[in-house]
């Protein structure tokens, strides 16, 4: 069976989302991340889709073509999500319809499809280490799913990449995190895409950055899923559209 992982990555270039609040109007969508196998003991393919342009609908819907056009070059019977129920597929639900609603498409339907086999590895985890939450937690966070598995999730160190002294003055840690995406790090590649400085060296360099943190995370889901149980997680696990918060 094909197996698809998705992880997107979000920015709020508008309106700053109250804390822990996860309604689509506060996040845009920049880019996506893939990883694809036909055999789950083989390594996966990974790829990694981003915005073409400024955060007008024509760019998001863009997104979303590439996305299916990568989808309709495979054969996909799953996708797995790292709490998927709770963002990635939400959004993506959210974004397609509002798309439907201004446009004579059928993107909402073509999402729709994509997760109909549909599992959230973030609940699986949840189960198999439910001694390690918190007491307000429902999903561990991923990097401690993976310790806790003895899955080696290389972190990606900012140090590694070369940039201006203060371009990244913004962001707090050694280490590239998803919150940075979305507070500094995603709007900045957008607005270096609408400026037209793609070919500079510091963009190059920040798509770099992107591409390697977005890769680890989707090759080492596929890890992660086989270790917890793989497809005997299907079942339990799966979250189609219509039981997706």
């Amino acid at each position: 069976m094909g197996t698809l992982v998705l992880d997107i990555e979000t920015a709020s270039p508008f309106d700053e989302p109250p804390e822990h609040s996860n309604d689509t109007r506060y996040f845009e969508w920049f880019a996506v991340g893939l990883a694809y196998v036909d055999d789950l003991d083989d390594d996966p393919e990974t790829a990694v889709l981003f915005r073409r342009g400024d955060w007008a609908d024509t760019h998001t819907t863009g997104l979303f073509e590439r996305l299916f056009d990568y989808c309709d070059q495979r054969t996909v019977d799953r996708v797995l999500t790292y709490n998927g129920a709770w963002f990635d597929a939400k959004h993506l639900l959210n974004w397609a319809e509002a798309l439907d609603a201004t446009a004579d498409s059928e993107i909402h339907a073509r999402t729709e499809t994509l997760f109909e086999n549909h599992v959230d590895v973030a609940l699986a985890a949840a189960d198999e280490y439910a001694d390690e939450l918190w007491d307000d937690q429902h999903i561990l966070p991923d990097w401690k799913a993976y310790d806790l598995a003895g899955i080696d999730n290389d972190s990606v160190w900012y140090d590694d990449y070369e940039f201006p002294d203060t371009y990244l003055d913004e962001i707090d840690g050694d280490a590239m995190q998803g919150r940075h995406i979305g507070r500094v790090i995603g709007e900045r590649y957008v607005d270096n895409v609408t400026a037209g400085i793609e070919a500079t060296s510091v963009h190059r360099e920040l798509t770099r950055l992107l591409e390697d943190y977005c890769r680890s995370d989707v090759a080492d889901l596929v890890d992660l899923y086989t270790t917890l149980g793989g497809p005997d997680l299907d079942d339990t696990y799966r979250r189609p559209p219509n039981d997706i918060p």
